[in-house]
């Protein structure tokens, strides 16, 4: 029965992960080394297996996006195209990033060495990612909130071990 359903879980995972998303997010970024907080918001598209977009209308012109192993970012206006098989640390926040919004969690646990919760809030399910060991660089804990209906994240929140939380709101989804 246990591994019926854990087949019955990966099959709902890759369903919800093949789907082609759009959404409006909210993000915000507390920077404790200064205390500043950051605030943004635009629009997201997610292209299952590797394409993911962050359009930003604030500040407007700014984006993120990956594309197979490219990450391209604007950040107010300073442009940079970054190739994720030559630098390691952007391919392990690619990997990871792609693995919680696509909703394979369990493989961006693997590859940040976090050990894992899952509780149920409502009509959503809560995974916790927390890190096993400190690190110079990466998350010390990561929090996403699914959608128990259609398993897409509607909030996630990635704890780094310099202080910094960056928490993304996901609203208005229309799957394509």
């Amino acid at each position: 029965m246990k591994k019926f359903l854990t087949i019955v879980i990966a099959m709902l995972t890759f369903a919800a992960s093949a789907q082609k998303v759009e959404c409006h997010f909210t993000e915000t970024k507390f920077i404790k080394a200064s205390g500043k907080t950051v605030e943004g918001e635009g629009n997201l598209k997610l292209s299952p297996p590797d394409k993911f977009e962050l359009n930003y209308t604030k500040p407007a012109g700014d984006y993120f996006i990956i594309n197979g192993k490219t990450i391209s970012i604007n950040l107010r206006g300073k442009k940079s195209v970054v190739d994720t098989e030559k630098n390691a640390s952007m391919k392990v926040q690619r990997n990871t990033l792609m693995n919680c919004i696509t909703g394979k969690w369990q493989q961006a646990a693997t590859d940040n060495n976090a050990e894992t919760s899952v509780t149920e809030k409502g009509g959503n399910k809560v995974v916790t990612l927390t890190a096993k060991k400190t690190a110079p660089r990466g998350y010390s804990k990561i929090v996403i909130t699914y959608r128990k209906s259609d398993n897409l994240p509607v909030e996630l929140v990635f704890e780094e071990f310099n202080g910094t939380v960056t928490t993304y709101k996901m609203t208005n989804f229309v799957k394509k």
